[in-house]
């Protein structure tokens, strides 16, 4: 094959688009060419960059599970020439191919010549990572849509219930979907025909709608799996129809969950909806490090893990306040318990503190303020009983300046944007990532609604951003690792405060510039990609720099707390091995550059 031939297809490829056509012919002249035959195992065992040119290869791992589908343009053996550890991986030709070998020096010499090249291939390796530990079938990453089968069961509403009945005993189902010019209404079950038709003693023609249970509570196919345990535990509810994109997809029920993890350590949440007393709750709580423990071994990555983590703060938020209503009485007016920072981000990990607050549909005078200060002590002080530590700021419900009606939080929040001191925007930033745990959705809506319809002004955001410049990451000109004291460890690089944070407040700022309603930073950055507002290179770098900190901290506290030591964020680069080192620095310089980046935008006044 000639040499200009094999230039143009490197030409098309990334990353070698980057190289100039003298480059480009020096590689395509040190490259191998082999032929693949359809059901040819290739042979991998060698340090070489395989680059598929044509054809399609499988690559399977020792387990035989398909791990993916190589094309044109796709790269194998990287990981070997990164780390110098094989794998027993297989790669089988499934359709006649070329493929192109590149020998590893070569290979390393394009890496030491082009830094951008060997970012390239070094995140690469590390998306590989998360790809291979995804097709592990992790019992704690399974997805509903892992055991609810597309077999949907509908009637409609003005169908009788003995057409009902006779259809659940055709399927051999205990519940069916409800539906109205396909749109579901509601779900009607074989509880429901015992203690709303039989018990009532009411006819057979009687109508599905009049007996359905309305509105259920539904889950999407491509939610986690303790997701749905969460909403099945959380309402006391046996059946939940699952949606995919608003259309009814099936039904899965706690049969279906309980049949395919019995021993699922997230069964945790539902252990802690059936607690009675705060004692209960703080028996529950004790498991949490331990599940963390299981998490580890079990590879789940840090942002699947802090989902997790941050679900069990939620149940246990919800229980409380249900126990709190036990003992105070229902709510005198509506409420939402508000969360923020990390729990309302879902990227919890296991040191994380509280963040809490009250948005009340009535001003909190006279008895309404003594229900819900009562109310406010009680879940604050039962979720420290429970590992969640106080607030050292006293970001909590139990601050009753914290407590407000939505009128009260719309001029606190208008306040801290039409006039955003530094002082004043250093201590508010964090209520800027809110969501809503428990109570009324519609009203935590119109707060967040009038907010975002505030937050694109200038002077807001140039405080913000200035806020989010005063910490840098901690690389030297030289890009070697600054070191620092927490105050009572050894020195050590702060993997949230000079790094997750610094991102999250990059990302923060530019979804409050342009209304974005999500509060999860990966989140965050998929809408800013999606609607052109950074570019999608931009957010791939963050994402992942993102990712590998979340890594490294979630791996340094399973640690810590495997050794019987609270878990710390202070992280010794030097226990790091050589690719997790230069990923780090890597992470670090995206972290400068999206900062500087920032800069330019929205402080441009400096």
């Amino acid at each position: 094959m000639e040499v200009a031939e094999v230039s143009k297809f490197l030409a098309h490829t990334t990353p070698f688009d980057q190289l100039a056509e003298g480059q480009l012919a020096d590689l395509a002249a040190a490259l191998n060419v082999y032929y693949c035959q359809t059901g040819e195992t290739v042979d991998s065992s060698t340090e070489n960059l395989l680059i598929v040119r044509t054809g399609i290869y499988a690559l399977y791992s020792d387990q035989q599970q398909l791990l993916t589908k190589l094309e044109e343009g796709d790269f194998y053996g990287y990981q070997l020439l990164l780390t110098g550890l094989a794998d027993n991986d297989q790669l089988i030709c499934e359709e006649d191919g070329l493929l192109f070998w590149l020998p590893a020096t070569a290979f390393h010499q394009m890496r030491y010549q082009y830094k951008n090249i060997d970012i390239f291939f070094q995140r690469l390796f590390g998306r590989r990572l998360h790809q291979y530990k995804e097709q592990q079938g992790s019992r704690f990453t399974l997805k509903v849509s892992d055991i609810a089968q597309a077999r949907k069961i509908a009637i409609h509403g003005e169908q009788t219930v003995q057409a009902a009945a006779q259809l659940m005993t055709e399927k051999r189902v205990s519940s069916l979907l409800i539906e109205q010019d396909e749109r579901l209404i509601g779900i009607l079950t074989d509880r429901d025909l015992r203690s709303r038709v039989l018990a009532d003693n009411l006819p057979a023609a009687t109508p599905v709608k009049e007996v359905m249970t309305p509105k259920p509570q539904t889950i999407d196919k491509h939610a986690y799996l303790f997701e749905a345990v969460q909403l099945m535990s959380r309402f006391n509810v046996h059946h939940l129809p699952v949606m995919d994109q608003g259309i009814s997809y099936g039904m899965i029920t706690t049969t279906d969950v309980i049949r395919s993890q019995q021993d699922h350590p997230v069964y945790l949440i539902g252990e802690i909806h059936r607690q009675t007393s705060i004692d209960g709750l703080e028996h529950c709580s004790m498991q949490i490090n331990n599940l963390a423990l299981i998490l580890g071994k079990q590879q789940v990555p840090a942002y699947e893990a802090g989902h997790i983590i941050t679900t069990i703060t939620d149940a246990l938020t919800q229980r409380l306040i249900k126990l709190a209503q036990n003992e105070f009485g229902p709510a005198p007016c509506v409420f939402s318990w508000l969360c923020f920072g990390s729990q309302a981000r879902m990227d919890q990990s296991i040191n994380a503190d509280q963040d809490n607050a009250l948005l009340l549909e009535k001003e909190p005078s006279g008895e309404i303020g003594e229900y819900f200060a009562k109310l406010a002590d009680f879940v604050c002080q039962g979720l420290a009983r429970c590992g969640i530590t106080l607030c050292p700021g006293n970001i909590m419900a139990s601050n009753p300046e914290l407590r407000m009606s939505l009128k009260g939080w719309s001029g606190k929040f208008a306040r801290w944007i039409s006039s955003p001191t530094p002082d004043a925007i250093l201590k508010s930033s964090i209520f800027f990532d809110m969501r809503v745990v428990e109570g009324s959705k519609g009203l935590f809506n119109a707060l967040q609604h009038d907010i975002l319809a505030r937050t694109n002004q200038s002077l807001f955001l140039l405080q913000l951003a200035q806020t989010a410049l005063q910490r840098t990451a901690p690389l030297s000109f030289l890009k070697n690792f600054i070191l620092e004291h927490d105050g009572k460890q050894k020195k050590g690089l702060d993997l949230k405060k000079r790094g997750i944070s610094l991102i999250t407040d990059i990302v923060r700022v530019y979804a409050l510039a342009n209304g974005i309603h999500e509060v999860n930073t990966r989140q965050r950055l998929e809408r800013l990609a999606a609607d052109g507002i950074m570019e999608a290179k931009d957010t791939q770098n963050l994402s992942d720099a993102f990712d590998i900190l979340a890594q490294l901290r979630w791996d340094k506290h399973l640690h810590d707390i495997s050794q019987g030591h609270e878990a710390s964020n202070l992280l010794d680069p030097a226990v790091l091995s050589g690719l997790q080192r230069h990923q780090l620095k890597d992470s670090f310089a995206v972290i400068n550059g999206a900062q500087s980046s920032m800069k330019h935008r929205y402080c441009r006044e400096m």
